[in-house]
């Protein structure tokens, strides 16, 4: 491991020079204010002392089972607060973390873990098991926590060292592991400075399902003395958001837009005046979302923000509440470090208003992605020419396109390659036809992008069978034994044959309108609701109030027990809302991967009636 030498004395605004380790500075806070809480759960706080005290317990555990030097770690742990103490631990020991989540099919976590060819293993013993084989593991609630005296000074590792990896979907087929320096990582929180985080605040770190990656958000908190505060969609439900974040004391709000938008739609009035910043990213913002997050928190600013994986923000607006906003919605201006431009091709820069590619030049941007014969640099990535009073800045050529508007921000336009966003994650169409193709009875397979409505991006599958008993559930259950809920396409329609072009490639721009799909169901509509008391008749009243839950969400008529709900017309989002729904009607606290992998009206209910069986 090579050692850096740099002044770790912090400055006057008590922080540590720009290029210390991002754990000094988080050791920083928690030494100057052991007592502030860092981790603020419905069931208890954590403090900053207690969450450096299980980081360096992290630490010490890794050197002891694998010595010094930089190598992955994987992590697969669940608790909000022991993940981050993972991730703090990590980086203390000078290697690196990748996040894996529990929640994800066994098989896919499995062959990442042995694609990284991991010697250890971080988990916890919470939620579902954890596919670790022969690997040494870690159980981090299990450690020794030394609490008490002065806290074990983190050693200085050289800024250039991987911080971590984040595992997107890749274009090749197979996921693709994007890693981040520790240098770029701090930089990237000082790029967020315009938001004014500080000790006053708490900050929410929403996930759809439990599952905390811990790659940048917690540091713009952390490193500055706030507070976070976890919230799943999944566990704890769209409906109770509003009161959860006045309970909590939550006065900056970050989510994907799609999340906002649920919440919204389901607050009914209900507002907090306590949230003084709502922060939208991770996804295309619209007006509406802006107007939406007004309605939710009247006396908020609302920012918005361009970033990757790769380049970390690039750029940031702030929308004061009285601000005027329409559509697109810019992405801001500069922020620190960072040059933005719009080129028509390599090197020529837009003219006006034109569109063009997006491309990010900073001397904080080394991005490069792990491979299993290790680190190798992104193409997208190259160095340009620096002086001698400036380090040379790397250019990024990214697959967004843009433009620049009369005042000079700059509008995002989409991507011009095959990723989308959908809730939020990275998603290359490539990556999801190649799992649909390997599916046994797949003959052919296209996978497209489309809008579901309330600007919601979801993925179809048109796919022709050689299997005549290859039915559309089918696929999709198969699909979710490989594949996590956001990789699995809302529509499949099965078709005689794919749309050919003159040189035969697929014409996706003739597929059918994936919106054509139809109700698979064949057995005898759910039965009303009504009176019993025998284990039938509480089955059948379940059954009656998850089909009423479906019809409404979906605004489809009466629903049979054999009826898929995405060929009902179901998305992502409205997935989202039918488990809140089921959450606050039937007080069941189902997972949102039911229904991806039995996503028919029987299967649903049978889940729901065992969760109401182990209350």
């Amino acid at each position: 491991m090579t050692a850096a030498t740099p002044d770790t004395a912090p400055d006057r605004t008590g922080r540590p020079p720009t290029g210390c380790p991002v754990v000094a500075e988080f050791e920083l806070r928690a030494r100057t204010g052991p007592d502030r809480p860092a981790i603020v759960l419905p069931e208890e706080t954590v403090d900053y002392r207690e969450l450096a005290a299980r980081a360096d317990a992290v630490a010490r555990a890794l050197l002891d089972t694998r010595g010094e030097g930089s190598e992955p770690v994987p992590l697969m742990v669940l608790h909000p607060a022991w993940m981050l103490a993972a991730c703090l631990g990590v980086l203390k020991a000078g290697k690196f973390y990748i996040s894996l989540n529990p929640h994800h099919p066994v098989a896919r976590n499995r062959d990442l873990l042995h694609r990284l060819g991991e010697a250890v293993v971080v988990t916890d013993t919470t939620g579902p098991e954890r596919p670790t084989g022969d690997t040494a593991v870690i159980r981090v609630e299990e450690l020794d926590v030394r609490t008490g005296g002065s806290m074990e000074p983190s050693p200085l590792t050289d800024p250039d060292q991987w911080a971590y990896a984040l595992y997107t979907s890749g274009s090749t087929g197979l996921p693709k592991g994007i890693l981040q320096n520790r240098a770029d990582m701090r930089q990237n929180v000082d790029r967020h400075a315009a938001l004014g985080i500080g000790a006053q605040d708490r900050v929410t770190l929403i996930n759809a399902d439990g599952f905390v990656t811990a790659v940048s958000n917690p540091y713009i908190a952390l490193l500055n003395g706030a507070a976070l505060v976890p919230y799943s969609f999944q566990q704890d439900g769209v409906h109770d958001l509003i009161e959860r974040l006045d309970e909590s004391g939550t006065t900056v709000y970050y989510s994907f837009p799609s999340f906002l938008r649920q919440a919204a739609a389901v607050a009914e009035g209900r507002t907090t005046d306590r949230v003084r910043l709502a922060y939208l990213g991770g996804e295309s913002v619209h007006r509406s979302d802006v107007l939406a997050a007004r309605r939710l928190f009247p006396a908020a600013t609302v920012a918005v923000g361009l970033n990757s994986t790769e380049t970390g923000l690039t750029r940031l607006h702030l929308i004061p509440p009285d601000a005027d906003v329409a559509d697109p919605v810019p992405v801001g201006g500069p922020v620190p470090g960072v040059e933005v431009r719009v080129e028509t091709a390599p090197g020529r820069p837009a003219a006006g208003p034109a569109v063009g590619r997006i491309v990010v030049r900073s001397p904080h941007l080394h991005p490069a992605h792990w491979t299993e014969q290790g680190p190798r640099p992104l193409t997208e990535a190259v160095p340009t020419a620096g002086s001698e009073s400036a380090p040379a800045p790397r250019e990024f050529r990214t697959g967004d396109r843009g433009r620049l508007d009369g005042s000079g921000q700059l509008v995002h336009l989409g991507r011009a390659d095959g990723m989308v966003k959908v809730r939020g994650y990275r998603v290359e169409t490539v990556e999801v036809e190649s799992a649909v193709s390997a599916v046994t009875g797949v003959a052919e397979a296209a996978v497209v992008a489309y809008e579901a409505g309330d600007h919601e991006t979801e993925l179809a599958a048109y796919v022709v069978v050689k299997d005549a008993e290859l039915t559309d559930a089918g696929l999709r259950r198969a699909l979710a034994e490989t594949l996590p809920p956001h990789l699995v396409p809302a529509s499949v329609l099965l078709v005689p044959r794919l749309p050919r072009t003159r040189n035969g490639k697929i014409d996706r721009k003739a597929l059918p309108d994936p919106a054509s799909g139809t109700s698979t169901g064949t057995a005898a509509p759910a039965p009303a609701t009504g009176p019993g008391d025998g284990p039938d008749d509480l089955g059948a009243r379940v059954l009656g109030q998850v089909a009423e839950i479906w019809s409404d969400v979906l605004g489809a008529g009466p629903v049979l027990p054999g009826d898929d709900f995405f060929s009902l017309g179901g998305t992502s989002i409205s997935a989202l809302r039918v488990v809140s729904r089921i959450r606050k009607d039937i007080g069941v606290p189902l997972r949102l991967a039911v229904i991806f992998e039995t996503p028919s009206l029987e299967a649903v209910a049978e889940s729901v009636l065992r969760g109401l069986d182990a209350t």
